[in-house]
């Protein structure tokens, strides 16, 4: 206890962090467990690997777009056509063309068809029906369009000199070059699988999102259901028609009990926690969204960076960073482009489907039994090496994906598995280091982004 009352002096945020009966019992000084007590995400909007995080460098294992030629067509269901419209170096600091991210719209940029036959999916490896040919199609659809330059707006990826801050990240830090989107969808059924491990069966961004409509249990309710201090730092909007909500504000339990007014926060009081060295155990963060914030189309490449610069140097200037391990992802992919077939035949979060009607005017159902694209993810801390690329996953027999996360969670502070999603996915504890790193090995200034 002697022991204890001196960390908890020398750090002063760590009394609120966890209580020591949520730290499993067979913990050591050496155990990874010992050394995180605060967990940081932020989740940013809709950019695949390949176009934001595919053309960086500095590591020649990343499994990015200098390794690939990755070309569409303009007509991926005619198999004659060449495939001529190539990824290049070329995106733009804003996309004004917002691809289409809906679960048909993905059907189409990965199988080339709206209605691919799932039970020849389901029983065959990812790559042998979802061509990837299909993004620039759909971009010329969505937008009625034939121009060739603008369709392979969804292609073209950014290099390091356009996004040095999340350069800088990927260059100290673990970047993960095959972590999945929870769903080959849009925004808000992402945000329900991360922070619930189920969408409970919404494939869209629909009112119960802004209504505290989702009936599941949430990580949200399970924190406080043991005892471990969370806040969802926000600068988003709450209601139907004004936006996204925060995402803790998507359940009926966040209502019911009250913590919609005790844990939710203004965004700017995640810097005064963090200089103050008051973060709680668990810090999930909204940005604002889709202006300026959240590299969402046409939110500025320059301004998302911006934002991401603040975060990080908050976290990483806190009286807290050593014992923090700071998650920084993307909700989805937002309809752009990635060589890389996501996983098919994964657990869902329950047994519930899904049914849109798709642009031919044609019905599809989804079992949420298929991944998302890959989308850039990076793990931060004092507590992991330098420079690393972390490709599949190595725990749980499954993937990186979203809802590894809350199975990270659970093993961290022994929490209820939420559902088979969760249990499936992979954890990342291996990549926590046997001692920390040292003061100087973690810039505490990052460089300024850039516009172009």
């Amino acid at each position: 206890m002697a022991t204890l009352a001196l960390l908890f002096a020398a750090l002063p945020g760590l009394a609120t962090a966890v209580l020591a009966s949520n730290i499993p019992t067979n913990a050591s000084e050496s155990d990874w467990r010992s050394k995180i007590t605060n967990v940081v995400v932020l989740i940013e909007e809709n950019r695949s690997f390949d176009t934001f995080a595919g053309g960086l460098t500095y590591n020649s294992s990343i499994d990015g777009l200098l390794h690939h030629n990755f070309c569409n067509s303009l007509n991926a269901s005619d198999p004659t056509e060449m495939a001529d419209i190539c990824s290049g170096p070329l995106a733009a600091d804003i996309s004004y063309d917002d691809p289409n991210h809906s679960i048909s719209g993905f059907n189409m940029a990965l199988f080339s068809t709206y209605h691919p036959d799932e039970e020849l999916v389901a029983a065959a490896p990812a790559w042998k029906y979802q061509n990837m040919r299909g993004f620039v199609t759909e971009q010329s659809v969505t937008f009625d369009t034939v121009n060739k330059s603008r369709a392979a707006e969804v292609m073209n990826y950014y290099t390091a000199e356009h996004i040095p801050v999340f350069n800088a990240m990927a260059e100290n830090f673990v970047l993960f070059d095959r972590w999945f989107a929870a769903v080959p969808g849009p925004t808000n059924p992402n945000r329900a699988y991360i922070t619930s491990g189920t969408s409970a069966g919404h494939g869209y961004n629909d009112d119960a999102f802004n209504v505290y409509g989702l009936p599941q249990k949430s990580v949200f309710e399970l924190l406080s259901e043991n005892n471990i201090t969370w806040t969802n730092y926000q600068n988003s909007t709450t209601g139907p028609g004004l936006g996204f909500n925060p995402d803790a504000a998507f359940y009926e339990w966040t209502a019911s009990s009250g913590a919609n007014i005790t844990n939710i926060k203004p965004l700017q009081d995640f810097y005064n926690d963090a200089a103050a060295g008051t973060l709680p155990a668990f810090t999930y963060i909204n940005p604002e969204c889709c202006s300026y914030q959240s590299f969402h189309p046409p939110s500025p490449i320059s301004l998302g960076e911006t934002f991401i610069k603040g975060i990080y140097e908050a976290v990483r200037n806190s009286p807290q960073w050593n014992t923090t391990l700071f998650i920084l992802s993307f909700d989805e992919s937002g309809g752009f482009g990635d060589h890389e077939s996501p996983p098919v035949g994964v657990p869902a979060g329950d047994n519930l489907t899904y049914t849109e009607t798709a642009q031919d005017g044609l019905n599809i159902t989804f079992g949420f039994d298929r991944l998302g694209l890959r989308v850039p993810t990076l793990l931060i801390s004092p507590w992991v090496g330098k420079g690393l690329i972390e490709n599949k996953g190595q725990n749980f027999g499954g993937e990186y994906t979203h809802t590894s996360i809350l199975n990270f969670l659970s093993e961290l502070w022994g929490l209820e598995k939420l559902t088979p999603r969760v249990e499936y996915s992979s954890t990342f504890e291996h990549l926590i280091l046997d001692e920390i790193r040292g003061e100087d090995s973690s810039p505490s200034i990052l460089p300024d982004p850039v516009a172009w």
